[in-house]
């Protein structure tokens, strides 16, 4: 059993890994395109760190959740489905 604990445990920590290195990425991939998007007068009036700073508060609510599901939730349910099947098939 505990040998489990521990797999389940260094699986955590793996795709927590790969959560912040993805959710960085992203980040900087969208910090970047805003400032591209601010030189170019896409801005308006605000000033490029208040448009970024929107900019990423916008991606804050749409992209962080559909990321924790991706990684976290979908390779868990994946293994559980698999189990499944190999139990019962």
């Amino acid at each position: 059993m505990s040998v489990i604990v521990l797999r389940l445990i260094l699986l955590f920590a793996v795709l927590s890994v790969i959560y912040i290195g993805l959710s960085a990425f992203d980040r900087w991939q969208v910090r970047e395109r805003l400032r591209s998007e601010h030189a170019t007068g896409q801005g308006g009036k605000l000033t490029e760190e208040d448009y970024v700073h929107k900019g990423l508060a916008n991606y804050e609510r749409s992209w962080r959740r559909k990321l924790l599901y991706g990684v976290f939730l979908l390779p868990f349910l994946t293994m559980l489905i698999l189990i499944y099947v190999a139990n019962y098939q």
